[in-house]
């Protein structure tokens, strides 16, 4: 099944490989829950904590936060469309973990470093 917000992991994933001021800024990890329209799901681990940032499906990883999301209301966030803290307080992004360490996914989810177009 693919997912609108893989383009959006793929592009994480290099930029985590290449961005070390922005793996220091995140210094947390997160694993990301994203639910397609048709209720399938699909489990991306962002680790921007280790000394070898990571960012894949392994869902075994251990992480300092949990995150529930639609693919829509990701996409949504990706865009500049929705803030993440918007999405938490509406009730579309569910978290478990450290709020302060969340809001770090702002960094990471930048729109003005999304290069894909949605």
């Amino acid at each position: 099944m693919t997912f609108k917000s893989d383009v959006v992991f793929e592009e994480i994933k290099e930029r985590i490989q290449t961005d070390k001021e922005m793996v220091k800024k995140v210094g947390t990890s997160f694993r990301m829950t994203i639910a397609g329209a048709d209720g399938a799901t699909k489990v991306w681990t962002i680790d921007a904590k280790s000394d070898t940032p990571y960012v894949g499906d392994d869902g075994s990883r251990p992480v300092e936060i949990e995150i529930n999301i639609k693919d829509s209301d990701f996409i949504a966030i990706a865009q500049g469309k929705l803030k993440p803290d918007q999405a938490f307080m509406q009730g579309k992004m569910k978290l478990k973990g450290n709020i302060a360490k969340a809001m770090k996914l702002r960094t990471i989810l930048d729109p003005k470093m999304l290069k894909a177009k949605l």
